[in-house]
């Protein structure tokens, strides 16, 4: 009689451990997209509207009290939080508040989700959030890629060609002798500069000298931009340096 009543209780511990909530450990996935809405003081003027890049979005398993994971939206807004059991999720991210009623100024824009089968793909809708700006500068972006060929000292082989990662890209106004900001490229080597006014622009980043005749082995490769209206999203394509 022991032995069935410890069978029994074992094969509840086994049962009770193996099953598993909400959280990572399965095949499901949730992505979507968050869009920035650039606004005024008072919120009745849109300046701009575009993909929030590196936007902090937040994933709440079942019923978790606090955030239990969180990621960063790409250079094209978009996000996805992988590897899903099956269950409820909760994902946010956060706006400024157009109601006045929040005392942090923010409110959380949410999308609730039940994954109901293993493997499922949930796209969930746009979440827009809106960005208050109090001194507006423009509502034009710039984007583009970092590319590098890899070529030995001598500069006779190439070794290699790929997406540069983690590595600064430049903006300057035309003629002027400094730049005005800098962004690291993402994972997949894309940059975008964001919130410029009408203008001349020199996007550039430091390579190798193909010449061999700088004595720093240094020089900045540029593309020109010239901004003529508002609202414009620019892209250069690729900007190849040599690594």
């Amino acid at each position: 009689m022991k032995t069935w009543l410890y069978l029994g209780i074992l094969a509840l511990f086994v049962f009770t451990s193996c099953t598993k909530n909400e959280g990572e450990g399965g095949t499901a996935s949730i992505s979507g997209i968050v869009n920035i809405k650039l606004v005024s003081d008072d919120f009745q003027t849109t300046y701009a509207e575009y993909p929030a890049h590196g936007q902090d979005v937040f994933i709440i398993y079942g019923d978790d009290e606090v955030f239990s994971d969180k990621t960063e939206t790409g250079y094209d807004g978009k996000f996805n939080f992988g590897y899903l059991r099956k269950g409820d999720y909760r994902i946010f991210t956060y706006s400024d508040d157009s109601t006045g009623q929040s005392e942090s100024g923010e409110i959380a824009v949410i999308r609730d989700i039940n994954i109901n089968k293993n493997g499922k793909k949930v796209a969930v809708n746009d979440m827009l959030v809106l960005d208050q700006v109090t001194n507006y500068e423009g509502s034009n972006t710039i984007s583009g890629k970092l590319f590098a060929y890899d070529y030995n000292s001598e500069m006779t082989i190439l070794k290699d060609s790929f997406y540069v990662k983690n590595e600064y890209v430049y903006i300057s106004r035309k003629l002027d002798n400094y730049y005005f900001d800098r962004i690291r490229t993402h994972y997949d080597g894309s940059f975008v500069f964001q919130l410029l006014p009408i203008g001349e622009y020199e996007i550039f980043a430091y390579s190798r000298d193909p010449e061999m005749l700088d004595p720093q082995d240094e020089i900045p490769v540029i593309i020109d931009v010239n901004i003529q209206e508002n609202n414009q999203s620019i892209d250069v394509g690729r900007l190849d340096i040599i690594d």
